[in-house]
């Protein structure tokens, strides 16, 4: 199977001339007047174009500033060794004013070393040109096809939550790993930090704003992008497919509280949900989202709801006496909704088969006894000998 995978090369900008440099500042201010509402600023008629789209789908604040919208075929990136002043430049479309029409210049550009191999013409869509810190880069978004492998030997289960932003568990043996419990630390630094910024006086409180800037989102993004590594690396070690609870329509459906819902609300679940399966898919696997609802209130071992959470982060269930963490067993139920167990929507519904071979994966039932994952009923299967396989599908 393939996936399409978009990723942002962050490419600098730098030793421009000073009419270069003029040029980008007269295209970038003429962006923004576009975007907030004049209609007779010059750009790059296609810029000016983009500029539109950005104001009708955004309706963007005055006081904010947009990133200027560049379109794939007015753009060029090329790589040049016997350059003295840069291996790489980018051609910019800019107006220019003196001509009194569009134009285009080359300016030399600093790429990194990991992404030279994304940057060929078929990779790149619309990218951004964007001012950040006094210096000028450009956001190429460069989408590709990447292979993900057809069997796995295992299913990693990933439940998101306020205390973890990820707990996973492995379907075969139940073992556990808790990531990520920095996340809600940044948070509530921040937090912290806002409240405190509200009680100041005017300008002292303006001061600590313009410090903080988007470190806060910087961090925690960089923190996403270790906790994914580190599920992706786990699943990798035992060939497994990656499954997580869809945590779609949390903030609708599930007011418990202002504080609960500031805990939960407030965690970036549909972030982290984009960065593991964009890292799982550039790993070559498949990662899956599979409906969580009432995981968290069914005892994994024998299925009851008949399950109270009187202690915190801990549940507990009246029928077989299960006494268990609550992540690790939302996590397992997610597993095992993946292939099919007492489930609506298993894998073959979202994106992959389970085979039924007669060594598969087994559980340990409420009174010690051994039963199969699933049953080949359950999906529709047939039994097939060989190690446990799940296969995704097109």
């Amino acid at each position: 199977m393939h996936r399409n995978v978009t990723t942002t090369v962050r490419v600098k900008l730098h030793s421009l001339t000073e009419r270069k440099a003029r040029l980008i500042e007269r295209e970038y201010s003429a962006f923004q007047d576009a975007v907030h509402g004049d209609d007779e600023t010059n750009l790059y008629s296609a810029t000016k174009q983009q500029a539109g789209k950005v104001r009708s789908n955004k309706n963007p604040r005055k006081d904010t500033e947009q990133p200027v919208v560049l379109r794939n075929d007015c753009i060029t990136i090329e790589h040049d060794e016997d350059t003295v002043l840069s291996s790489w430049w980018f051609k910019l479309p800019v107006y220019n004013p003196e001509i009194g029409r569009g134009d285009s210049i080359w300016v030399p550009v600093h790429v990194p070393d990991k992404d030279t191999h994304l940057l060929e013409d078929e990779y790149i869509r619309d990218s951004e040109l964007v001012h950040q810190d006094g210096d000028w880069y450009v956001h190429l978004v460069c989408k590709r096809s990447v292979a993900t492998a057809d069997e796995y030997d295992d299913v990693l289960a990933v439940d998101m939550g306020a205390k973890w932003i990820a707990v996973s568990t492995f379907l075969s043996d139940r073992d556990t790993k808790f990531h990520g419990a920095e996340v809600r630390r940044i948070r509530e630094h921040y937090k912290q930090l806002r409240k405190s910024i509200g009680k100041a006086k005017v300008r002292s409180g303006v001061q600590v704003i313009e410090r903080l800037g988007d470190k806060e989102s910087r961090t925690v993004e960089h923190e996403l992008h270790r906790v994914a590594n580190e599920l992706v690396a786990r699943a990798r070690e035992r060939n497994a497919v990656i499954v997580f609870g869809d945590m779609t329509g949390l903030r609708f459906d599930n007011d418990k509280g202002r504080y609960v819902n500031d805990k939960t609300h407030k965690m970036p679940y549909a972030k982290m949900a984009n960065i593991l399966t964009y890292k799982a898919h550039l790993d070559g696997r498949e990662c899956i989202p599979v409906d969580e609802y009432d995981t968290s209130v069914t005892c994994w071992q024998c299925g009851s709801q008949n399950t109270n959470r009187e202690v915190q982060g801990r549940v507990e269930c009246d029928d077989c006496g299960l006494d268990d963490n609550a992540d690790k067993n939302g996590a397992s139920n997610i597993a095992q909704r993946a292939v099919g167990k007492d489930i609506t929507s298993p894998l073959s519904t979202v994106g992959a088969v389970v085979t039924q071979p007669e060594t598969q994966v087994r559980l340990k039932g409420a009174n010690g006894e051994i039963e199969p994952a699933n049953s080949p009923e359950d999906v529709g299967l047939t039994l097939s000998e060989g190690s446990p396989r799940l296969q995704s599908w097109e």
